[in-house]
């Protein structure tokens, strides 16, 4: 390694200095790295897979309720019990019928839980019901962003 120290005429030098660049760039990775976990909507569940699911968007206005590996039942991020969600549906329901209702059973699941869940939105009378699932190709890897709408054959 060498240092250039000029020749004492005191011009500018024409090589680009990348040390402050790469700098950067690896502190937006460590940022990146850090908050993408935590940009994970609602209550953590291993959602069952599916080759070519309709490409819908989550909005906040929608319903979503998560019913964990263990049969905990979170109607937003809040734990609530069976006869509390029924009660929950039907305010939601009397504010908004138009509203979609999403449930994220784990996959793990017997799905007569979920089964019984979407009785309950159903009978509340909700009629955009929809089961969330984790996109995958042909091989079985999971397929996110971009790639997710155009296998889908939405983008």
């Amino acid at each position: 390694m060498s240092m250039d120290v000029g020749n004492g005429s005191g011009g500018f030098k024409n090589d680009i200095n990348v040390t402050p660049f790469c700098d950067v760039c690896l502190v937006l990775l460590i940022i990146f790295m850090v908050v993408t976990p935590l940009l994970q909507k609602g209550v953590p569940v291993q959602l069952p897979t599916a080759m070519n699911p309709s490409n819908e968007p989550e909005k906040e206005s929608n319903v979503t309720i998560s019913i964990q590996a263990d049969g905990k039942i979170y109607y937003g991020d809040k734990w609530v019990p069976i006869d509390v969600l029924k009660d929950n549906l039907q305010e939601a329901y009397a504010r908004n019928p138009g509203r979609a209702v999403y449930i994220k059973g784990d996959k793990r699941l017997d799905f007569g839980q979920v089964k019984n869940v979407l009785r309950y939105t159903q009978a509340v009378g909700f009629k955009g019901v929809g089961l969330v699932s984790q996109h995958v190709d042909a091989k079985g890897n999971v397929v996110t962003g971009n790639a997710a709408s155009a296998v889908a054959g939405n983008g």
